[in-house]
């Protein structure tokens, strides 16, 4: 059977860094995020459940799913944020699994997962690894990236457990504010001891 690792971080905090490069390395990696894309697509169960709890208004014209309008709803109203991960986990783990079957020859696969604790994903895991940014440069990050204002960026942060704590239940912890080779070092010497 294949060892899952959880990789997670906080928004912002390079934790596609290094996921994009445990893929150029072979390591297959289910990305919760993509996972949740195609749960969320035109069509799907996932959609219609989405659309039945908060409205016509998350729909584009096309019949996607309007993320920027779901997120203005769901990160302004914590009970907000709750339903919708009270509707759509179900979708999501079980293509977790679905995808997840498909890996078990191999030795080692990661599950990339931004809300691995906050959604109970840390269980399904043999091992936890965390990208860590200092709460500086994770902010400037964020609203660079996002174009958002450091309000929104906050609110965003602060939506997400903090990235102490998901360090302390760590059992690897890759520190990612300086430069993009200091920290793809600290995972190739991850990988060298995964792979003893």
């Amino acid at each position: 059977m294949t060892k899952l690792v959880g990789l997670t971080g906080g928004i912002a905090t390079g934790k596609s860094l290094v996921s994009g490069y445990l893929q150029k390395k072979g390591i297959p990696v289910i990305d919760a995020d993509l996972v949740t894309h195609k749960v969320e697509a035109k069509g799907t169960p996932g959609l219609e459940a989405l659309v039945k709890a908060f409205g016509p208004q998350i729909i584009l014209s096309d019949g996607a799913l309007n993320r920027l309008e779901l997120g203005k709803i769901v990160f302004n109203n914590p009970s907000d944020l709750k339903q919708l991960v009270r509707i759509i986990d179900p979708f999501i783990r079980s293509e977790i699994f679905k995808q997840l079957a498909a890996y078990q020859s191999v030795p080692l696969t990661v599950l990339d997962a931004p809300t691995l604790f906050e959604n109970g994903y840390a269980h399904l895991v043999d091992e936890l690894v965390v990208v860590y940014t200092d709460p500086v440069t994770q902010l400037h990050r964020l609203m660079k990236r996002n174009k958002l204002s450091i309000v929104n960026a906050n609110k965003r942060i602060q939506n997400q457990w903090p990235l102490q704590t998901k360090c302390n239940l760590a059992d690897t912890i890759i520190y990612n504010s300086g430069t993009a080779e200091q920290t793809l070092l600290q995972v190739d010497n991850w990988l060298a001891n995964e792979m003893k």
